[in-house]
Parts: structure tokens; C-alpha cells; sequence
């Protein structure tokens, strides 16, 4: 986020684009664990074929953030431009595609997919609820924890998240293999 902001940007600024950020965050992911299913059922796509190319791309995203590559962030160089000419980048790009990106969109539709009764959706949803409060959290304190932390801290704190999305990953690779397997 703080890419994305002009270097004189205030605490306020800051607070501004969390709190509209964390609105399209929440809606976004609602919409995807709702209706998500339904779309992929409409496709015929199952939801182990699902899990298994999910799996991969978290895969991905976990190996290059402990190898410490750059971070292609999933918009384009217009996109980018575009966010910073209006100064509005709560929306576009930062809640999607860069925080509901590919991955989390994924790991919504399986979950929703396997849930088997009302009380897994309402587990779920509240679930959604408190990630979203917790990006919420990250995002309106950025600028104080990327002081705390520096470039070093910055850069271990992304190196075992990423130990911790690429074994999501694998694991969800395995699972929907061994379920196509059957």
C-alpha cells in the first residue's frame, strides 16, 4: 500500500484508504464464498480441480516470497498509474486483485464447496469477518509497522508467511489430487 502513496501522505490518508479498503475486502470475499460455487458448478469445473490449481498458485506465491523475488503485484502498469492519478487505491488495486487476489478467491470457493451444513457458513463468515478486520488492522498501521519492523524485519516476516502459503498450497495440491484420484 504504502507503494502506492505519495511520500508526503499522511496517518490520515492512510486511515481513509484502510477504511474503504477494508469495505470492498469484506464485500468482495462474501461474494466469492456465496456465489463462488455456483459459478464454478455452472463451468463444470469441480471443486477438487479447483483446490488443486489453487493449490498451485499459492504454491507459487509461497516459493517466491521465501526466495525473496520482487513481488509482482497483479496489476497493470495502467492500473497503477490510474490509482495514483485519482489517489483513490482502496478499491483498485489494492483490495482486488493484490489482497483478493487469485489465491484467497480460491481458498473461499473450496471452502465454501466443502461446507456441509448452515453452521460451516456462518463459521466461515465470521471467519471472512475477522480477516478482513485483521487487513483492516495491517493496513491502517502500515506506516508504523514498516518503521518497527525495517527492511530486514520486513523481509524475514515475508519469508516465513510465504513457508506458511506455499505449505497451504501443497497441501491443497494433495488433496485435490488424491480426491481426482478416486
Amino acid at each position: 500500500m504504502l507503494s502506492f502513496l505519495d511520500e508526503d501522505s499522511t496517518k490520515d490518508d492512510v486511515r481513509i484508504v484502510a477504511n474503504k479498503s477494508g469495505k470492498a475486502i469484506l464485500i468482495s470475499t462474501v461474494i466469492a464464498f456465496l456465489l463462488g460455487t455456483y459459478i464454478f458448478q455452472f463451468f463444470g469445473i469441480s471443486a477438487h480441480s479447483l483446490r488443486t490449481f489453487g493449490g498451485l498458485i499459492l504454491l507459487m506465491m509461497g516459493l517466491s516470497m521465501v526466495q525473496g523475488r520482487n513481488k509482482k503485484i497483479n496489476a497493470s502498469d495502467k492500473e497503477r498509474d490510474a490509482a495514483k492519478i485519482k489517489e483513490d487505491i482502496s478499491v483498485v488495486p489494492l483490495s482486488i486483485p493484490i489482497i483478493v487476489g487469485p489465491g484467497y478467491i480460491t481458498t473461499l470457493i473450496t471452502a465454501s464447496s466443502e461446507a456441509n451444513s448452515t453452521w460451516h457458513y456462518y463459521g466461515a463468515i465470521i471467519g471472512i469477518f475477522i480477516a478482513t478486520f485483521f487487513c483492516y488492522l495491517i493496513l491502517r498501521n502500515m506506516i508504523s509497522i514498516k518503521q518497527k519492523l525495517g527492511v530486514n524485519g520486513l523481509r524475514i516476516f515475508t519469508r516465513v508467511i510465504g513457508l506458511v502459503v506455499g505449505s497451504i498450497g501443497a497441501q491443497m495440491i494433495i488433496h485435490g489430487i488424491k480426491a481426482l484420484w478416486v
